[in-house]
């Protein structure tokens, strides 16, 4: 081979190397520059406390669409730092009259939500949330209800590990496969941070299912949530269809740069459980927002962040989108 060609080979060698090693972790690197959907300002939800919140505020909120109870919407939210987790219902996603008797669970936080789950049993929903999360070795559990009030564990599905906490946990369904998916945090909320997928065609079977690290790395990354968005473009010539994963992050969370804070960051792919690359213009929200929890009703996105709006401080948010 001719002496000047070299160079394109060698070159050629480092971008198939570069490519083999993105596909090991999530990549904040983006060729394709997917945009991500335009969100509204966000307004805050959920402003009057229940007694049992005490000092901690709604950090969460899983939202199905139920119509019971003279309800369209029932969501289910957890406090900051894990003492319970309580039911909200809406009929319009923005206006939300809290359960009386809440809490449901204690020692509960950040639960995940879905319906249909099972052909068997179609109003039986389930359940994934983080228990003990103010330890390191939290663990994630799978629980029931037929009545959206009264829980029923079942069984763990992540459990707990020494000095890594288990937690963030996100269930979706699968509209194209129908597998059932559980991603989730685990690190050591110091410098090992992990995004993991598990799926099983049976929901109940989360728990066997291998792991899959979708991301790892130094700096702050969890609160994983997923969404698919049918009408959403990978590129040019092909197939219509994105899965978008939320997560949190903290630039410069464990030094003294003043320009640390919460943020949320939006990766695509076209798996629930593929190669994420990061969206065009992230992090897609700022100035100390994060978990971004993401649905579709009525043709149109609805997300619900919390937001550090002062020190110690959260407050529940929602925010919009039109759909591609």
């Amino acid at each position: 081979m001719p002496r000047l060609r070299w160079p394109l080979v060698l070159l050629l060698i480092s971008e198939l190397c570069r490519c083999a090693s993105n596909q090991t972790v999530g990549s904040k690197e983006s060729a394709a520059a997917i945009p991500y959907l335009q969100l509204t300002s966000p307004r805050r939800i959920l402003p009057d406390a229940q007694a049992w919140e005490g000092n901690q505020f709604p950090h969460t909120l899983s939202v199905l669409e139920l119509k019971r109870g003279g309800f369209r919407y029932w969501g289910w939210y957890g406090l900051n730092e894990g003492r319970g987790i309580g039911l909200v219902r809406s009929n319009d996603l923005v206006n939300w009259t809290k359960f009386a008797k809440n809490p449901l669970w204690t020692n509960a936080r950040w639960p995940s939500v879905l319906k249909n789950a099972d052909s068997r049993h179609r109003k039986l929903l389930y359940f994934a949330i983080t228990r003990d999360y103010d330890t390191p070795s939290s663990y994630i559990v799978l629980a029931t209800s037929e009545d959206g009030i009264k829980l029923t564990q079942l069984k763990t599905l992540v459990s707990g590990t020494p000095n890594q906490r288990n937690q963030n946990p996100n269930l979706f369904h699968d509209p194209r496969s129908g597998r059932f998916y559980l991603t989730f945090y685990r690190g050591n909320d110091r410098d090992h941070f992990e995004i993991i997928s598990k799926s099983a065609a049976r929901i109940e079977d989360l728990d066997n299912a291998p792991e899959k690290i979708l991301m790892q790395t130094t700096e702050t990354v969890a609160a994983p949530t997923l969404l698919y968005v049918k009408k959403a473009h990978v590129g040019s010539g092909k197939k219509a269809g994105i899965y978008f994963l939320t997560t949190e992050v903290y630039p410069h969370r464990y030094t003294d740069d003043p320009e640390g804070e919460w943020q949320v960051e939006v990766f695509a792919a076209d798996a629930p459980d593929g190669v994420f690359q990061a969206v065009a213009a992230n992090p897609v929200m700022r100035g100390q927002r994060a978990c971004l929890f993401q649905h579709i009703f009525k043709n149109r996105f609805y997300g619900f962040d919390c937001h550090l709006d002062a020190p110690e401080h959260w407050v529940l948010e929602e925010t919009e989108a039109s759909l591609p």
